[in-house]
């Protein structure tokens, strides 16, 4: 039953996180708010993290046996990728507008009309020249590389396949923003593997 309970959970956390950022939600959003849709990614952002820390909350009160535990020499590798996943991480958070992705530019920019937009060119910087989306592909090794209990396994399951289903939607979006030149960037750079162009 708790197995359950957390499934549902985590996948409605992933549905509500996707349809929150949705074109379609976010332009009723633009519509509803007006200008003060400047202050959108900011709440989002805030909903997204105290949902994620109270999910993650209950999920580590229902479930605290081990069954996915490194060992020695094991541990060495795990602290290996652990370290890499969080260097990626930050490295690539710095790839972007740090402000502009948290959602500060935003509510600076309130009296202009680029309150909410996107700049208008593909960043190939850093990691962004080697994967198209080097956050998702830290966050999972991350988590694969943790101690993990028969709840966290399946939390890592869901939020994996979340992710792979997050960058095919994202990647729509983007195609519908950018067009020609995000799919010659798809070309160019893979989505989630380095150096591996197959997957679009």
């Amino acid at each position: 039953m708790k197995y359950l309970i957390i499934s549902s959970i985590w996948s409605g956390f992933g549905i509500i996180h996707s349809a929150l950022i949705s074109l379609q939600f976010t332009n009723w959003a633009k519509r509803v708010m007006g200008r003060y849709f400047a202050f959108y990614r900011l709440g989002y952002n805030l909903l997204s993290i105290s949902l994620f820390l109270v999910l993650f909350s209950i999920t580590k009160s229902l479930d605290s046996d081990l069954i996915l535990n490194f060992i020695p020499p094991w541990t060495i590798l795990q602290l290996i990728l652990l370290i890499t996943s969080s260097v990626m991480i930050i490295w690539a958070f710095l790839s972007y507008d740090a402000l502009e992705f948290v959602g500060i530019r935003q509510i600076m920019n309130i009296n202009t009309k680029m309150n909410s937009a996107r700049p208008q060119k593909i960043t190939k910087k850093g990691l962004l020249g080697i994967v198209r989306h080097p956050m998702y592909l830290a966050t999972i090794v991350f988590m694969w590389s943790l101690d993990s209990t028969r709840a966290d396994v399946l939390v890592h399951l869901i939020l994996t396949i979340y992710i792979l289903i997050g960058i095919w939607l994202e990647e729509r979006k983007l195609i519908r923003e950018f067009g020609f030149a995000y799919i010659e960037y798809q070309r160019d750079v893979p989505a989630l593997v380095p150096f591996l162009k197959k997957w679009k």
